[in-house]
């Protein structure tokens, strides 16, 4: 890694041989030419940063970039035969550009040219240029030239003839510093001063400077690591697995926090350790620590796992195992009384006398124990000493140093792992799988578990707050009685964790519980006011890890005590590579000035970027995402994020995620929110407005041409259905006239024949009766000659009945009354007739029939009166459910566009109609008459 730089955002810019890097704290975002196709060169040198732009030199070619890449310059041409080394802003703005084979361009503009004032002579290769309160210094292979904003001519500086200039850092008091090539480092100012490997630098070959703000110059070399020079002297740190890496880059940021740019390593960062260890850990005979424990005499007990127990005492480290009288090496638990400590391991309990400073006894199931896998120890305010075993063993031991078996009033043996004392002298015995007990002054004890709502299985440790409610500290979260019941603080409450192990205290009113991920610290305040408000609360709560400076985040528990408050105010933990020490004095109030940055909205092969783009989704675009980060370089993995569309009140949780997916949103404008938080504080909302375009079908003029057609296109269907209801109106009125009309003309027919020929023929009867009752002679002939006038009289009358309801078709059928109404008239020698009948009469219903009949009846009497026809066909059949019917005469026929229809013809439509039947008249003059009648029949 070649260079490391940051932008006014805030964000990290790195420059490798595979690429160029930005980093916010949490995530690397890489721009190479697998990316990128527009980069000409993939091994990057140097940078220039003018607040959000960053230009880098890559090896033939010069990049500036924002969000992206903005713009690529190609130098090829200018640079060949070697490549860019080092490049600078001036403050006018223009780039200058160092290569290795001594050119010295300069980029203003859109216009590059070399600088005419330079001879390539001046130095073979031109390592770095700075801007300085004296002009540009430009380093070369060969020395050190200035160039000034009163003299363009670069004048080289006498002292540095002939010397490699690697590294130029200007100091705020006006000197400078330069790192040279086999030289070493010098501050040039009044005096000149050296510094070389025989006055405290590690090697003279000096590859980077960088002045931090606490004043101190950070000095990093080709192959010896870096030092730091600090009130005038060098200080070399520690640098594990890096004190022979080279450091070519160095610079430092907000928080102490130090990154270095190195040949080997990639990118360092070095920062200030929150946490600490006791006495020289490496002194210690095992990593893995197990209780921790410090008597009322100051000595402090350390046990691990496999490796004996340790006593730091007057500043000696004393190791006791399984040599020197351990009862073994595997040690769980420590606690002491009086002059003595107590340490339980697997096979037993040891006792060691702080008097004598040796181990004087063994505790075993010889002297009561119910087993000698000794968990916790814990001694009360009686001076009791509780010890509990694998496999539910409880014990009591008196001063006396008779071991005593207590048996829990349920009669089972839970599994023991902790103990605690609260201020009214109530032991609370916390269980693996069986939840917690009480035991009161009186020896009572009482059982909390799933029965009297106690939510946790295991319970690792107690704490009393300043109102004496108990915190318990579980496999579930923190759990805490409140009021006579229980409440559960968990991930919800504010936790990165929720099972805890050890609950200490901190001079600052801080608890510190322990876990897998770490140490978890809260405010003991924060935990009063979520224990008020139902756990609705969210406490702030820090985490500290390895990135503070933990041997290892993970923790060790189930087993008492594991951890300790020690006198000096530190608190001592258990870890699996060693002890963690947390000192409160140390451990300042930390900064958590968040801040929020959206970085994109991205969809398929489309990126948009806040600021610079008006965003427009178009229609058909389903799922997009949006980026978001803040920029951190302590803790970045603590924040959470939580984001809503604006105008929605619920805000969402996305956990430390840096991107939100939204799929199917409908069109519309947009103003998405995100805000984070760590510890309790919060950033400002940051927000990005965006446009999902609509189809144009969806656009309000396509709604208000698409709706003015609707109500254009309902008016004409109801136009149309009006104009249908009015014609079938019209139809049955027409129907209705028709029937009216044939009634009437049924009464002038009736009235007619009964006043024409009935009336006559019975008035001539009653004058030949008159006769015969006064002409005795012509008496008997004139009643005969009326019962003739009778008897037609008769006759007539039923013709007529006939003529008006055929009564065959209730008797005998439609078949046979047409047959008998087509007989009528050849029987008296009108026309001869065929009729053919193919339909099945089940067909037809009664109305139908009666209908087909007077339509029959109406075209023979329409031919009797006016074809003068001498033959007529009748065919009747069923295809298709329509009934087809056909009357054709060979009469004179008519022209019908010349003569119109008769009211016979218009009675026939109208009867059709009521059956949504048809009828079709051809005719033509002197070729006949052809009636066809078309009905559709009902589905049965």
């Amino acid at each position: 890694m070649y260079r490391v730089v940051q932008d006014s955002t805030g964000y990290l810019w790195g420059a490798t041989e595979e690429g160029l890097f930005r980093f916010d704290g949490a995530e690397f975002s890489l721009i190479n030419m697998a990316n990128t196709p527009s980069l000409i060169s993939h091994t990057f040198y140097d940078f220039a940063v003018s607040g959000r732009n960053v230009w880098a030199a890559g090896s033939n070619s010069v990049v500036r970039l924002s969000h992206k890449v903005e713009r690529v310059w190609d130098l090829r041409d200018q640079v060949s035969g070697g490549w860019i080394k080092s490049i600078e802003l001036d403050r006018k703005g223009k780039l200058w550009i160092g290569t290795s084979n001594g050119r010295l361009l300069v980029l203003n503009g859109d216009s590059i040219y070399n600088y005419p004032q330079w001879e390539r002579g001046m130095g073979s290769s031109i390592e770095v240029i700075r801007q300085s309160a004296h002009g540009l210094l430009i380093g070369t292979s060969q020395g050190l030239y200035r160039i000034s904003g009163n003299d363009p001519v670069p004048r080289p500086h006498p002292l540095f003839n002939g010397v490699g200039i690697l590294a130029i850092e200007p100091a705020a008091d006006g000197s400078i510093w330069l790192g040279a090539a086999s030289r070493g480092l010098c501050h040039l100012s009044t005096d000149t001063t050296w510094y070389s490997d025989k006055n405290g630098l590690r090697e003279n070959f000096i590859n980077s400077l960088h002045y931090s703000s606490d004043g101190r110059l950070w000095v990093g070399t080709r192959s010896a690591g870096y030092q730091v020079m600090e009130n005038g002297k060098l200080v070399t740190p520690a640098q594990a697995g890096h004190e022979h890496d080279g450091i070519r880059s160095i610079l430092t940021t907000s928080k102490g926090i130090v990154w270095m740019g190195t040949t080997s390593s990639g990118l360092l960062q070095l920062r200030p350790a929150l946490l600490g260890g006791p006495m020289p850990q490496q002194e210690l005979a095992g990593k893995i620590i197990l209780a921790i424990y410090q008597h009322p005499n100051g000595d402090q007990w350390i046990s691990t796992a496999g490796k004996g127990v340790h006593r730091w005492a007057n500043g000696l480290l004393t190791k006791f195992d399984q040599t020197n009288g351990l009862a073994n090496n595997v040690v769980l638990s420590i606690y002491g009384r009086g002059d003595y400590v107590y340490i339980g391991t697997t096979n037993g309990l040891t006792r060691f006398n702080n008097t004598t400073g040796r181990i004087d006894r063994q505790y075993t199931t010889k002297d009561g124990l119910l087993n000698n896998g000794v968990i916790c120890l814990f001694n009360d305010s009686r001076n009791r000493l509780w010890i509990t075993t694998r496999l539910g063993g409880l014990h009591v031991m008196d001063e006396d140093e008779v071991i005593k078996t207590v048996e829990p009033p349920s009669g089972d043996r839970p599994n023991i792992i902790a103990a605690y004392e609260d201020k009214q002298q109530n032991i609370w015995f916390g269980t693996r799988g069986n939840g917690v007990f009480k035991m009161d002054r009186e020896g009572h004890i009482a059982r909390y578990h799933h029965k009297e709502g106690f939510q946790g299985e295991i319970v690792y440790d107690f704490y009393t707050d300043r109102e004496g409610d108990m915190w318990m500290t579980t496999d579930v979260g923190l759990i805490v009685q409140y009021e006579g019941k229980f409440q559960l603080l968990d991930k919800t409450a504010g936790l990165f964790f929720r099972e805890s192990y050890r609950m200490l205290e901190d001079s600052k009113g801080f608890l510190w519980l322990t876990g897998n991920q770490g140490l978890q610290r809260v405010s003991v305040e924060e935990m009063i006011r979520a224990k008020k408000a139902g756990g609705k609360n969210r406490m702030a709560v820090r985490l500290f890890n390895a990135f503070d400076g933990m041997p290892n985040a993970e923790t060790n528990g189930g087993f008492y005590p594991a951890g300790w408050a020690m006198a000096d105010g530190t608190l001592w933990f258990p870890t699996v590579q060693g002890v963690s020490v947390a000192d409160p004095a140390n451990i300042g109030k930390e900064s958590n000035d968040l801040n929020v940055l959206i970085q994109s909205l991205r969809f398929g092969d489309h990126t948009f970027y806040p600021g610079i783009d008006d965003i427009e989704i178009p229609p058909g675009v389903y799922n997009f995402e949006i980026r978001y980060t803040s920029i951190d370089f302590s803790k970045a993995s603590d924040i959470q994020y939580y984001f809503r569309l604006k105008g929605t009140d619920e805000w969402t949780p996305t956990g430390n995620k840096r991107v939100v997916y939204f799929s199917s949103l409908e069109p519309g404008n947009y103003a998405f929110e995100v805000k984070a938080e760590r510890y309790g504080h919060w950033s400002p909302t940051a927000q990005l407005n965006f446009r999902i375009k609509p189809y144009f079908y969806d656009t309000l003029w396509f709604k208000i041409i698409s709706r003015t057609l609707f109500l254009l296109i309902i008016a004409g269907i109801f136009w149309a259905v009006r104009r249908a209801l009015r014609r079938k109106l019209r139809e049955q009125q027409l129907i209705t006239r028709a029937q009216i009309n044939g009634q009437e003309k049924e009464r002038q027919f009736i009235s007619s024949e009964l006043h024409d020929s009935v009336n006559q023929q019975l008035t001539t009867a009653k004058i030949y009766l008159d006769y015969a009752k006064s002409q005795e002679g012509n008496r008997q002939e004139l009643i005969e000659k009326s019962e003739e006038m009778v008897q037609s009289v008769i006759s007539e009358i039923r013709t007529l009945c006939n003529s008006l309801t055929p009564p065959g078709l209730k008797d005998i059928g439609l078949e046979e009354a047409l047959e008998d109404l087509v007989g009528s008239y050849t029987s008296v020698g009108k026309f001869e007739a065929q009729l053919r009948f193919d339909v099945d009469p089940e067909q037809l219903d009664e109305e139908l029939q009666f209908t087909i009949y007077r339509i029959t009846q109406e075209q023979l009497n329409n031919i009797a009166r006016h074809a003068q026809a001498k033959n007529v066909w009748l065919f009747f059949h069923v295809s298709a459910q329509t009934l087809h019917m056909s009357i054709r005469d060979d009469g004179r026929g008519f022209d019908a566009r010349t003569q119109p229809f008769g009211m016979g013809f218009t009675n026939i439509r109208n009867r059709l109609l009521l059956f949504q039947g048809k009828m079709e008249l051809l005719t033509t003059p002197g070729r006949g008459c052809t009636l066809e009648v078309h009905v559709p029949l009902k589905k049965r």
